[in-house]
């Protein structure tokens, strides 16, 4: 196996450990929820409460874990893969991979809120475009990181970042 099919099966991976741990936070939220009683809520307040309970959760998961010491979430530690900034120690680096990399989760989000608002009316064009465009960018980032052979995805280079194996 080569050397960056090897990393790309890793970063694979490791986003499968961190997807579980995702989702476990996820169900949790979910429990409370179902709990409590799901609030009635528009499309806006909406997408702000699934920001606030899920989106921004996760980010900050992903970016306190990605620029601590390790440089590396659960998933990356145990996959033997950490995140190199071209300009260590600076945080920038690290906020801009994340907000890239999860923007096209958080414009799906908002598409799926307005989708519901509009109920069993054809919802507008631009609904649609935040339900597919989110599709086409991942699609992109897995393209570019296959590209490099596993070591930058698109939200890695304009980041100037990039995943490296640990000993």
């Amino acid at each position: 196996m080569t050397m960056g099919r090897s990393l790309i099966l890793r970063r694979i991976a490791a986003f499968l450990v961190d997807y579980l741990v995702i989702i476990c936070y996820a169900l949790a939220v979910l429990g409370i929820t179902l709990a409590v009683g799901p609030p009635a809520l528009g499309p806006v307040s909406g997408q702000l409460v699934g920001f606030a309970t899920l989106t921004l959760p996760v980010f900050l998961y992903f970016f306190l874990t990605e620029r601590g010491p390790r440089r590396a979430t659960l998933g990356k530690r145990v996959m033997h893969l950490r995140v190199e900034a071209a300009a260590e120690g600076t945080r920038g680096n690290i906020l801009l991979r994340n907000v890239l990399k999860l923007l096209p989760w958080e414009v799906a989000h908002a598409g799926v809120h307005w989708v519901r608002h509009f109920g069993e009316e054809a919802p507008p064009t631009w609904v649609w475009v935040l339900l597919v465009a989110p599709q086409l960018i991942m699609l992109t980032y897995l393209i570019g990181m296959a590209a490099s052979g596993g070591a930058r995805a698109p939200y890695d280079r304009l980041a100037g970042t990039s995943i490296v194996r640990t000993p």
